[in-house]
């Protein structure tokens, strides 16, 4: 008996070698799909997991998205596909920014895909079971939304180790993007949605495919634009947090703005202070401003994405194939820049209330001139040819050579020049002068102060040649013994480049390489029982032996393998279970001394021992003596299908990540705790500040020489590791009720443990449902109805809640729910119409006693968003 899925529920659970073998599990047997009479489609396939047709992962939990559900989930992208599934996490590069595990790194705004929360470093990402090169301007993601949603026959998501398979990076797990083959027609896609507020969305897509005997072609073309969701328009989103219990995060950095002499502050009036009014000042008085009205708090963005494959049978044993794609992605981000002058009494405008040769003046230039706008782009291509052989029996021979490159850049020419507003309150000439006390300035001076570059570019390119053959080898009683091998050659290329100073007078930082790996690799499937030998009791029983070895040009060898079983004691009771090894290579801008933002930083008070306040110098970059990251998984799980319609899955997970790499500058407890002693000088010499200074360093933000109270060794080191542990879980039923076909889903995770250690001996520390990791636990269900030609669907999306542990006493974070709605209307066979409001009833974040109010790695900031959606077959 086979369970099919929802209609257009999340399929979540182990593929079955029939469903597999159609490329896709149908909604019921009355409308399983007819494939075309090709050579392709009558294959067995691969599915995600392992690398032998036909063969589902052994040992393993699957997690497949099908085409319907990827056709009415109300997103905007592929990777917001992905982030609905509870099995992905937030933390890391996503949209709205953040600082955990490296997110602040994240220059264009672009989303990874991040498994159990360890990193999106730890989740590989492929399609078609081929890699996809890296993105970034550090190369430290992949944003799968380069492939146009409409050209996905399917995901497939394996929440499990799987470096014996597919090589580094694959700790976490693997997400492999299936396209649609063997397609004949034409679809097209449009959606429009919007808010209460400003911020809209647009998407339109389309496909056109053709199949014929021994071939097939396809085209796919998405286009996707939505406006800046600003500050303004969430009225959570703010500063001052005190009428919500939480904290006052507006600072003095205003327009009118605050002197500050001798330890006292005065606040400058409205209209500004001219130097005989200083007597009006008032001591111990401040202004403070809340400027987040300005922030662009998901980018404005379009995106252009198109893919391409075709197949052709070269008689009865030969088929070659070719695909690739193109993505360009460009927006803009919005924020204010602050100035603290330091004022001398020469200045034309110098006020004072007391008798100084100079006063301090938190200023900010927001309201006059705007928000400082820096636009991004992004660009990433592939393509892809090779040959697949039938030398003899069943077996098959694949190769196939890939070149893919990407590159980002963000165009960061706004922000606040030190060194032009040194001269400009220096400048003792009116006309030209910088008056930070009220009143009007000289355009020119202005745009000379903020002429302050930071500009970043990264690029990557991925060169695969790859060879595999899989067939079987001998028969047992339960079946045929399986085996794949194969090799591969991968040449991995970075570039980045940082150009700093101004429009006038710049430098560029840069730094590229380039590594090979050399790999080999086998996988073993032996069915110790199969149909031909079951017995009550024992209906299947499977074993499945894989392993990979890797060698790096530049660090060494690895090697891992991995094992797993599946056993069935009866037809509706399945259960499973696997172990390996994975690891993660360092990327190129963790090993360079010189890439990636690599310098050194002039940090301001940072908390120094005896609850001191210290200003140094911390140095950045990377690390050319790293190792690779570790991990050891395993997992255990079951599936129960009681009766037909009815499925229940759970699955344990074990993590055990270890040497991860971890960036320490500003790191908490850096300079107070003695596990970091070996990285820190706190009485650093004036030999040794001039030494570091004049070392060919980047500088990258103005060093106060004569106050440097510390140097501290901020670059990347193999430190860290996590233990993670929990069930991820699922239900599923499907029934009719008279005319009307019913369907409900729920899955989710439960964490039972995520425990972190920063530094080798601190000991593992218990961190789970902490900001900025993991939530404790978090679900998705959903019900759905169809009737006749009118569908109707409802989703409850749910987070637990968590501790903010940033702030004292501990801050009780409530949990995070939505509701989704999903409306259709099926008008003939070739057109359909809907209706969908994500976010139904318009909730909040949940308050975190954060700057802004919020938490962008936890919580999603939009609105309620209506969308019209419409589809056209032909």
């Amino acid at each position: 008996m086979r369970l099919t899925s929802a209609t257009g529920a999340l399929v979540i659970g182990v593929i079955s070698a029939q469903a597999a073998a159609q490329g896709v599990e149908p909604a019921s047997e009355e409308e399983a799909p007819v494939q075309p009479e090709t050579a392709e489609a009558s294959a067995p396939i691969i599915v995600t997991g392992s690398r032998i047709r036909g063969i589902e992962p052994v040992g393993s939990n699957v997690i497949a998205i099908d085409v319907d559900v990827i056709a009415r989930e109300p997103v905007m992208s592929t990777n917001d596909l992905l982030r609905r599934v509870p099995q992905v996490v937030s933390l890391g590069a996503n949209r709205q920014g953040g600082t955990a595990q490296n997110g602040a790194a994240n220059a264009t705004r672009g989303g990874g895909i991040n498994l159990r929360g360890i990193s999106t470093n730890a989740t590989l990402l492929l399609y078609d079971g081929k890699r996809f090169p890296p993105q970034g301007t550090q190369g430290q993601y992949t944003d799968p939304s380069v492939i146009p949603a409409i050209a996905l026959e399917r995901v497939e998501v394996v929440a499990d180790g799987a470096s014996a398979i597919y090589g580094s990076d694959a700790i976490a797990g693997v997400v492999n993007f299936i396209l649609r083959k063997n397609f004949s027609g034409v679809e097209l896609r449009a959606r429009s949605g919007f808010t209460d507020t400003n911020y809209a969305e647009r998407q339109v897509a389309g496909l056109l495919g053709k199949s014929w005997q021994g071939g097939s072609a396809m085209f796919a073309a998405e286009y996707a634009k939505n406006t800046a969701l600003y500050g303004r328009d969430l009225d959570f989103y703010r500063e001052n947090n005190t009428d919500r219990g939480g904290r006052d995060f507006r600072d003095d950095n205003c327009d009118p703005g605050t002197i500050s002499v001798g330890g006292t502050t005065y606040a400058i009036p409205a209209g500004g202070v001219a130097p005989g009014d200083a007597g009006s000042l008032v001591a111990g008085t401040r202004n403070l401003c809340d400027y987040s009205q300005y922030n662009s708090v998901l980018p404005s963005e379009k995106r252009y994405s198109f893919v391409g494959s075709i197949s052709q049978d070269l008689g009865s044993s030969v088929r070659i194939f070719a695909d690739g794609f193109y993505s360009h992605r460009s927006g803009w981000i919005t924020g204010t820049s602050s100035i603290n002058a330091v004022v001398p009494s020469t200045n034309p405008f110098f006020v004072s209330p007391v008798p100084a040769s100079s006063v301090s003046v938190a200023f900010s230039l927001a309201p006059t001139f705007g928000p400082d706008v820096n636009p991004f782009e992004g660009t990433f291509w592939n393509l892809a040819g090779g040959i697949e052989v039938q030398p003899f029996g069943d077996w098959r021979a694949t190769a196939y050579y890939q070149h893919g490159e990407s590159e980002d850049f963000t165009d960061r020419r706004v922000g606040i020049n030190s060194g032009a507003l040194a001269a400009a309150l220096a400048d003792t000439d009116p006309a030209t002068a910088l008056n930070v006390f009220g009143g009007p300035n000289n355009p020119a001076t202005v745009a000379a102060i903020r002429d302050r570059l930071f500009v970043i570019l990264g690029s990557t390119k991925l060169d695969v040649f790859n060879l595999q053959m899989d067939g079987s080898i001998f028969e047992l009683p339960g079946g045929s013994v399986r085996l794949a091998v194969g090799g591969e050659y991968r040449d991995e290329y970075t570039f980045t480049d940082l150009e700093i100073g101004s429009s006038v007078s710049s430098i560029h930082v840069g730094d590229g390489g380039s590594r090979n790996v050399k790999a080999v690799f086998g996988e073993l499937f032996v069915p110790i029982v199969g149909l031909a030998n079951a017995s009550p009791g024992l209906e299947e029983l499977s074993l499945s032996i894989a392993g990979r070895y890797e060698k790096y040009s530049d660090f060494g060898s690895t090697s891992n393998p991995k094992f797993g079983l599946t056993y069935k004691p009866t037809e509706s009771i399945t259960i499973r279970g696997s172990y390996g090894t994975s690891f993660r290579a360092p990327t190129f801008t963790e090993v360079s001394e010189v890439a990636g933002g690599a310098g050194l930083y002039y940090d301001r008070n940072q908390p120094g021992p005896n609850n001191t306040l210290l200003n140094g110098i911390g140095i950045a970059g990377g690390n050319p003596d790293l190792e690779p990251e570790t991990a050891t998984t395993w997992s255990i799980g079951a599936e129960f299908e009681p009766i037909y319609g009815l499925r229940a899955t759970l699955t344990y997970f074990d993590i055990d990540y270890k040497d991860q790499i971890l960036a320490l500058r500003r790191t908490p407890g850096l300079l107070t705790n003695p596990l970091y002693a070996q990285f820190n000088n706190l009485n650093p010499t004036d030999s040794e500040i001039d030494a570091l200074i004049n070392s060919g360093l980047p500088i990258n933000s103005p060093i106060d020489r004569d106050n440097v109270q510390f140097i501290s060794d901020g670059r990347r080191q193999n430190l860290g590791r996590t233990v993670v542990r929990g069930v991820d879980f699922g239900l599923y039923a499907n029934w009719d009720v008279g005319n009307v076909v019913f369907d409900a889903a729920m899955q989710g995770t439960l964490y039972t443990q995520y425990k972190f250690e920063s530094v080798p001996g601190a000991g593992l520390s218990d961190v789970l449902g902490t900001l900025n990791f993991p939530q404790e636990y978090r679900w998705k269900a959903d019900l759905g109805a169809t009737w006749n030609a009118f569908s109707a669907r409802v989703v409850w999306n749910h987070l637990a809640g968590y501790r903010n542990d940033t702030v004292t006493p501990v801050q009780e974070v409530s949990a995070y729910d939505t509701i989704d709605l999903n409306l259709g209307w099926k008008v003939n066979d070739r057109f359909r119409f809907g209706i969908d409001v994500r976010n139904l009833f318009d909730s909040d974040p949940p308050f975190v006693d954060l700057n802004q109010g919020y938490d962008p790695q936890s919580a999603n900031p939009t609105p309620r968003v209506i969308a019209v959606t419409a589809g056209i077959k032909l």
